[in-house]
């Protein structure tokens, strides 16, 4: 279905590029920094680029030819309890444009698990297994309630058996990873657990819970099976953004406008042609716009967001010979329907369960009422068809859209009084990294590999740039410290 993406970008090459720090990446993370950087210095020195015809990377949005708007799936912008970067955000907009999402409505999450959809927390619930299983389960689990999760684990299941003992991971959590990731459960690293939201179980009922959560093993392994009345537990008070508007592409487009108000270029459709090195340092890029044309920058520092694989090929680092495992094709399929989905006030939840292509339903609408109007409520599945076996790139959108609407059914999301008034199935692109040991350890020489050359003037921020950093929130974390403490003299401008 032909999509219309946002299209406030920037057009063609400028005509002079003297000396600038250059931000390769305009998703998230780049546009933040070049935000943050404006703080410190003239915006005509910053150049940010990207191959991507639009700004903003998974954070923007998409619309259809009828008109619907959808986001890429559940993104909410989770603040990072750090003044120096959550103030950005009110910098674009103020909080009268926004949803708040804060306390126990910060993140209402969910879950399909055991044929059954949670709407009380998105941690699995051993509750659900006969009363003999959650015996067995529990005996095992305080047994091994002396184990330190803390230290380093090797793997997913050994960072599990750590928490939970081996006959809960031997009978859940094996299995449920294997659905997911369709690899061998103990060739995961641990940061899967992180990704998927599998550190915890829901195992007793909220008045016993309010006890045992008194004792910090407990809290770190058990969740309270309640969350919209959760006690006050938590030790920060971080909240999450949503514009009032619906489409987090108009917190995109806001972020652009400020920062080419303040003198910053920002090029899509523009990749790096060729990278330029003298005494250990980056000296030029050669940017290559998508009519072909070419420019050449001089290059006072380069913040690369763009991943460390992307940033070896373009210092033509060799790593053909570090073996990657693929991660899985994501297909977002937007879906309006006549009324609200059956998901009570959660913002989305996941599907455990095997035999679903599914791995997380978003309900626009609940944490952002604009979203729905009446008649018209938009949801998102997001497929990983790998889950059945099946390959991104030659099923149909067709099929997509069958295969969601099918799940969602299953799912108990929707019923026989639901209408799906409209489909718009996304960009195929995108793909969720597999969390695998092997990746894990190539990723780490491919970084040893770029360090070694020793250049002085690269500041690395984004996914995985550090060990761990996924979400957006640790990664700005990680990122503007990066910036603040850099030396941008203006001594050669």
């Amino acid at each position: 279905m032909d999509l219309k993406l946002n299209l406030f970008v920037v057009k063609g090459l400028p005509v002079s590029l003297n000396e600038k720090i250059v931000v390769a990446g305009a998703g998230m993370t780049g546009l933040m920094c070049a935000l943050k950087l404006t703080e410190k210095i003239s915006g005509n020195r910053i150049v940010i680029f990207d191959k991507s015809p639009v700004s903003g990377g998974m954070y923007n949005s998409v619309t259809g030819a009828d008109g619907s708007l959808f986001d890429h799936g559940m993104h909410v912008i989770y603040e990072s309890c750090n003044p120096e970067v959550d103030e950005l955000y009110l910098t674009v907009m103020p909080s009268s444009d926004w949803n708040i999402l804060e306390g126990n409505r910060k993140d209402i999450a969910g879950c399909y698990f055991r044929g059954k959809l949670q709407d009380y927390s998105h941690y699995v619930d051993l509750q659900s297994f006969s009363t003999e299983q959650k015996s067995r389960f529990l005996g095992d689990f305080f047994l091994n309630l002396s184990a330190d999760a803390r230290g380093p684990s090797p793997s997913a299941t050994e960072f599990l058996e750590k928490q939970f003992g081996q006959l809960i991971v031997e009978e859940l959590h094996k299995p449920l990873l294997k659905s997911l990731y369709s690899v061998e459960p103990e060739k995961l690293d641990v940061f899967a657990i992180k990704t998927t939201a599998l550190d915890r179980v829901v195992a007793f009922d909220a008045p016993m819970m309010a006890d045992l959560m008194k004792c910090d093993l407990i809290r770190a392994r058990l969740a309270y099976p309640d969350q919209l009345n959760l006690p006050p537990y938590r030790k920060n008070t971080q909240r999450a953004l949503y514009p009032k508007k619906f489409g987090m592409r108009h917190f995109i487009d806001r972020l652009q406008k400020v920062l080419i108000s303040r003198g910053v270029t920002i090029l899509t459709s523009t990749s790096a042609a060729d990278i330029r090195t003298n005494q250990g340092q980056i000296k030029e890029i050669d940017l290559m716009g998508a009519d072909m044309s070419q420019k050449t920058v001089s290059v006072e520092k380069l913040i690369w967001t763009g991943g460390w694989p992307a940033l070896a090929s373009a210092l033509k680092v060799g790593i053909a010979d570090i073996p990657f495992q693929r991660g899985m094709k994501i297909i977002y399929v937007n879906i309006m329907l006549s009324q609200p989905p059956l998901m009570g006030e959660l913002y989305y939840c996941y599907c455990y369960d095997a035999g679903f292509a599914s791995f997380r339903v978003t309900n626009y609408g609940s944490y952002c009422p604009d979203a729905s109007t009446p008649g018209a409520f938009p949801v998102c599945v997001e497929l990983w068809p790998s889950r059945l076996g099946l390959s991104a790139e030659s099923i149909s959108d067709k099929e997509c859209e069958r295969l969601a609407v099918s799940e969602l059914n299953k799912m108990g999301i929707i019923d026989d009084s639901h209408q799906v008034t409209s489909v718009i199935v996304g960009s195929r692109g995108s793909e969720f990294p597999l969390p695998s040991i092997e990746n894990r350890v190539g990723l780490n020489e491919v970084k040893a590999r770029v360090n070694a050359l020793n250049y002085s003037n690269i500041i690395v921020a984004g996914i995985m740039a550090e060990d761990g950093l996924f979400f957006i929130p640790d990664i700005l974390n990680d990122a503007i410290p990066k910036i603040l403490s850099a030396d941008f003299s203006e001594e050669n401008q």
